[in-house]
């Protein structure tokens, strides 16, 4: 019993210490390297189709995958509730359509991800991620819950995605 205990903690934490963090910067955010699944190019581009399909099945806004070869492709979808921030007391949430451009290497997936655009319901702002910060790189006092509840979704999007292509 004690070793099946201590194989679970082990487990658990290599799953933890896994976990894709990034962090929102005036310049956005950080490209990601993922584990690539050892499966041919087709398999490999279908599986990446399969998780778009899937993630974005209750997506009202839909998808877009393009620029497509062996070497990678790029995603472009929607998020509801990306992120939120207050304003005297008010909570203002904010869908974003977000593109993820992948390329593909022997043993990687490298994941760019950005924010395209930013809309309040179904208006389009003209408010971009550089918009959160100063000009010093400083976060802005009005987007102190933005910048953390963006970077929550974004995580959560790339992490969906790593433990689908683990899963290949």
């Amino acid at each position: 019993m004690k070793n099946c205990y201590l194989f679970f903690l082990l487990f658990l934490f290599g799953t933890v210490s896994a976990q894709i963090k990034l962090e929102l910067t005036p310049q956005g955010f950080a490209s990601q390297n993922i584990p690539r699944p050892q499966v041919l190019d087709e398999k490999l581009m279908e599986s990446v189709r399969n998780w778009v399909a899937t993630y974005n099945e209750k997506n009202e806004y839909g998808y877009d995958i393009s620029d497509v070869s062996s070497n990678g492709m790029t995603i472009d979808a929607y998020k509801r509730n990306a992120f939120y921030y207050t304003n005297k007391g008010e909570v203002f949430q904010h869908r974003i359509r977000y593109r993820m451009r992948l390329d593909f290497t022997n043993q990687t997936i490298k994941v760019q991800f950005s924010v395209t655009e930013i809309y309040a319901q179904k208006n389009l702002l003209t408010l971009k991620i550089s918009d959160f910060f100063l000009p010093d790189g400083r976060l802005k006092e009005d987007y102190r819950d933005a910048k953390p509840s963006l970077e929550k979704t974004t995580n959560a999007i790339l992490n969906n995605f790593a433990e689908f292509m683990a899963r290949v």
